[in-house]
């Protein structure tokens, strides 16, 4: 192959990054991306998410500087708690002692107890209406 063709090549490739990279521009520039950047004046804005288990996500929103806690799942998204008050939990926090701190890191990692009781399917069926 001759150098034109590379060159021709690396021309087209840079091409399509920089038609990509303005269209990436354009689109953040007129709104379409507004979950990509933080910005302290957005009524509505994501302070933190954490996986509670493999299909479900515990959310905290604050929406005009009141914060909601959110349950996403499959089956269905849940307002845990709404209206938290962040000045509160703060001050709670710094009175907490140290040791009870550790107390209930100790518990949150623990298992907990099943939704509900696991059916035991050996036991055979009787059925009573066919008699």
């Amino acid at each position: 192959m001759e150098y034109d063709s590379y060159l021709r090549f690396v021309l087209a490739l840079l091409l399509v990054l920089g038609l990509i990279a303005i269209l990436a521009w354009l689109l953040r520039r007129f709104g379409f991306g507004g979950a990509m950047r933080a910005d302290s004046r957005r009524r509505i804005q994501i302070l933190e998410t954490t996986a509670v288990g493999p299909r479900h996500r515990l959310v905290l929103i604050r929406r005009d500087q009141v914060e909601h806690l959110l349950l996403l799942g499959p089956q269905g998204d849940v307002v845990v708690e709404r209206g938290i008050d962040r000045k509160a939990f703060e001050q709670e926090m710094a009175r907490t002692a140290p040791a009870k701190l550790a107390a209930a890191r100790e518990i949150a990692r623990q298992d907990p107890p099943p939704l509900r009781q696991p059916t035991d399917f050996t036991t055979p069926h009787r059925d009573d209406s066919a008699s």
